[in-house]
């Protein structure tokens, strides 16, 4: 079981709000009107956005007939919703949708993802995150630069936990392995730490590379996609998608479809993961740094 996440906790609370809701035949402004809020305030709570206050709750379970173990249940949810977590630290700095994807990253029991430029943020070197997050310092200041990458750093202890790691399943183009970010010692660096992260987590990372011989990486363009997965039944698959000026979560099932049905088939046309690290240990080993 995944460890708790006060964000997935919020996010499964209002969800199992709104899916009660619908199956009541209710609309969101009829259940506000009931509970005394607002047509504007209730959408809030909805979009996981607002908690109840516990008397509300309690009115709320009544109209909507939860049984005592689900009211039980969404009590322990919202409790859980209100704690703080590490990525906390970092409002301010990062928007809110970053900062609920790393909540929802942090509380999910399997992640699938498909990255087209760049090593994934969760495979990343120290100096690697930090040489792309310096290289945009167009949109970022330089005294920005160290939390950004301490970020990066510490959503990886998720994938790393040895006591419940987060699975791992990646399909990386070729490209991103070949090009040189921040320098030849540097990406050496960072193909060496794949090579050792991946061989000591193989029960838990899946990672395969779309070779360049492969006619099926153009489709997906430039983009990185995520599909995150939970333990929790009730919680169901997100989807993740972003682009150079973008980023979008969403929850809609027919469009995380849509997802999963490209990243089987993007998977399918890669490496195996023995070739796939084979692979990469000869790019590390073929690497020439300065002064060799």
């Amino acid at each position: 079981m995944a460890p708790s996440s006060p964000v997935v906790a919020r996010w499964e609370l209002s969800y199992r709000i709104r899916r009660r809701r619908e199956m009541h035949g209710k609309t969101g402004p009829e259940l506000a009107k009931e509970l005394g809020f607002s047509r504007t305030y209730w959408p809030k709570v909805e979009r996981d956005q607002r908690l109840l206050p516990p008397a509300k709750m309690e009115e709320l379970f009544r109209i909507l007939e939860f049984s005592e173990a689900e009211q039980t249940e969404m009590l322990k949810l919202q409790s859980a919703a209100k704690q703080r977590a590490w990525w906390n630290d970092f409002e301010g700095l990062f928007d809110e949708d970053i900062l609920r994807l790393w909540g929802l990253e942090a509380g999910a029991e399997e992640i699938s993802t498909v990255d087209s430029l760049l090593i994934p943020g969760l495979l990343q070197t120290e100096d690697y995150a930090r040489a792309l997050i310096t290289s945009d310092t167009a949109f970022i200041r330089q005294l920005e630069v160290a939390q950004r990458v301490e970020a990066r750093m510490r959503r990886q202890q998720r994938l790393l936990d040895d006591s419940d790691p987060l699975r791992l399943n990646a399909v990386v183009s070729e490209a991103a392995l070949r090009q040189m970010t921040g320098g030849s010692a540097l990406m050496r660096g960072q193909l060496r730490h794949l090579v050792k992260t991946i061989t000591e987590h193989r029960n838990t990372i899946d990672f395969r590379i779309l070779p360049f011989s492969s006619e099926t990486g153009a489709i997906f363009g430039s983009s990185t996609f995520y599909i995150l997965d939970f333990a929790r039944p009730e919680a169901p698959t997100l989807g993740w998608s972003e682009g150079l000026a973008w980023s979008e979560l969403f929850e809609d099932p027919e469009r995380v479809r849509v997802l999963t049905v490209g990243f089987k088939h993007v998977q399918s046309q890669a490496m195996t993961p023995e070739d796939s690290l084979t692979l990469i240990e000869q790019l590390a080993d073929r690497i020439e740094t300065p002064g060799e």
